[in-house]
């Protein structure tokens, strides 16, 4: 501190000695403001409960007081909360007893750290946390995006709240409640940062879900495939298909899903799917493979996994992946619907095109979703799966084809 701000508390501290009710709101507000300043939190306090009962009038000091108190007690380590939390508890309800949620004002700060505090334990009172986030008027949270000394531009205080009680409201299974205040989030937030708007649709989608809205989910379900990094979509969606009673175009993006990843031991919940996709289509061969590889890649992988039928076999896990893979591509037809058409279109430079439909229209392709790896030639004969998918130039829902395989030319030659 400075000399003048040092000359200033002693004048302050002699006048307050002689009756605190003299202050006016400019003193008031000063004094504990400095003393606040030189980290002297605790006769902040003193001074500002002593001017709550000796001087009701006065209220500019009351949150720089309010701040003194979210120092010393509120904006600590959570350890040291958890050692006192009724204190930690009942000093916040004293802020929020003297403030008001406004610029400058402790309120917002000290109830995050709240809502922080609790969202961090192992186990979360959801209700509890929820009524800390009621506790704020989101009408008055700022909206300016935070920005960084390189000009970088961060979510602001607004944004952050609706995307966190999004979530709450979600885990707290009020999903109504999720779903309205996702569509307040979304009607007025003008511009998200990252990918915030995505999830607030994803645990919006979700709770559409629970809800029993699964057409409406589906929707954004589609629109957020491949959006937000660790959400496994493709589960999502065919969950949400089956639930809607669309087996086969359930089995679609699950079969699509195995296609697309391979042999991992982090993905046996995968197989573990598509093994009961076989048993509710009853596949046998395709039960045997998905089975035998299962049992072989648990044994490998040092993971439970409870055989259909106990087998040995000599293969490994990489060896009985292929069979699998094999198997399940040669009875396509009986786990999801299949059509024909030609090659329309085929840019080999980017490698995708178009083939033919039924109904005389013409459906995208990707040549990497071909089964074989192949050349891919325009007037090919070819069957697929249609999947939908979302375009997200054109801002709809589309479709492409999947699992593609070029059928064979049949030449009856007579002699």
């Amino acid at each position: 501190m400075n000399e003048n701000e040092i000359k200033s508390i002693e004048k302050y501290e002699r006048k307050f000695a002689e009756d605190p009710a003299s202050f006016n709101d400019y003193e008031a507000n000063d004094f504990i403001k400095l003393l606040k300043s030189s980290n002297n939190n605790d006769r902040a306090i003193e001074v500002g409960r002593t001017l709550l009962s000796s001087a009701p009038s006065l209220k500019m000091y009351k949150n720089q007081y309010g701040y003194a108190l979210y120092n010393k007690f509120i904006n600590i380590d959570d350890d040291k909360i958890e050692a006192n939390e009724e204190l930690f508890f009942s000093v916040l309800k004293d802020i929020l007893d003297v403030c008001k949620q406004e610029r400058y004002s402790p309120v917002e700060a000290a109830v995050n750290r709240a809502i922080k505090y609790l969202t961090n334990k192992s186990k979360v009172d959801h209700d509890k946390v929820l009524e800390l986030y009621d506790l704020l008027d989101v009408n008055l949270i700022s909206d300016k995006p935070f920005t960084s000394d390189e000009g970088k531009e961060f979510e602001s205080k607004k944004e952050r709240h609706y995307r966190l009680k999004v979530k709450e409201l979600y885990d707290a299974k009020r999903y109504a409640d999720c779903v309205e205040f996702a569509n307040q989030a979304l009607a007025n937030i003008t511009k998200f940062h990252f990918n915030n708007a995505q999830w607030v649709n994803y645990y919006r989608a979700c709770a559409l879900v629970e809800l029993g809205q699964n057409e409406e989910a589906k929707r954004i379900f589609l629109e957020l495939n491949n959006r937000i990094r660790g959400i496994n979509f493709l589960e999502i969606i065919a969950r949400n298909e089956k639930e809607l009673g669309n087996t086969k175009v359930a089995n679609a993006y699950t079969i699509y899903e195995f296609f697309l990843s391979g042999l991992k031991e982090s993905l046996m919940p995968l197989y573990n799917r598509v093994l009961e996709m076989a048993k509710d289509a009853k596949v046998e061969a395709v039960i045997n493979a998905t089975d035998k590889f299962l049992q072989v890649l648990a044994k490998e992988s040092q993971k439970d996994y409870t055989p259909v039928a106990v087998v040995e076999t000599e293969k490994n896990a990489s060896q009985l992946y292929d069979d699998l893979y094999n198997s399940l591509m040669d009875n396509l037809e009986k786990f999801v619907d299949r059509q024909e058409g030609n090659v329309l279109h085929y840019n080999a430079a980017n490698k995708y095109g178009s083939i033919s439909y039924p109904n005389g229209e013409s459906v995208f392709f990707r040549q990497s979703d071909f089964i074989e790896d192949e050349q891919v030639r325009r007037r090919d004969r070819v069957s697929y799966t249609i999947i939908e998918t979302y375009d997200h130039k054109k801002d709809r829902l589309s479709s492409r084809a999947i699992l593609i395989e070029t059928i064979e030319p049949d030449f009856n030659f007579e002699f």
